[in-house]
């Protein structure tokens, strides 16, 4: 439980009041392609993310809960689970759909692996030092 505690703190250090970017990246291109955003709950401590290629193209249906909560940290690398929400018979059930890390490698970016959207050479980045307006996708 103190593994999680700290990764909790890493990530409020480098919170900031204004939304996060999500991005599609391809390692063989080198290109970043907008994937919507990402909000932290203080309260929760965990990142609510609106993933734009995974919602629903109906106007009526309601948008995908998507959390990527902190799970335990090893040196300098924080580890996280990625859980989609799903509504069934009145109640609410959390899923793994997939996972990330955080390190000095990423520059403190979160990469994020959702089986099979991404693999070795695409991945999901929750960017925590990036505005859009700087990134020429």
């Amino acid at each position: 439980m103190q593994t999680l505690q700290m990764a909790q703190i890493q990530v409020q250090t480098t919170k900031r009041s204004e939304m996060f970017y999500l991005w599609w990246y391809d390692k063989n291109t080198n290109k970043k392609f907008c994937a919507g955003r990402a909000f932290y709950s203080d309260a929760q401590g965990d990142f609510s993310l609106f993933i734009n290629l995974l919602e629903s193209g109906n106007k009526s249906a309601k948008r995908d809960e998507y959390y990527l909560r902190p799970t335990e940290t090893t040196n300098d690398l924080v580890y996280f689970r990625l859980e989609k929400v799903v509504h069934k018979n009145d109640r609410t059930h959390r899923f793994c759909i997939g996972e990330g890390f955080q390190s000095k490698m990423t520059n403190g970016d979160i990469h994020i692996h959702i089986e099979p959207l991404t693999g070795f050479n695409k991945k999901l980045i929750l960017s925590l030092n990036e505005k859009k307006e700087q990134i020429h996708a």
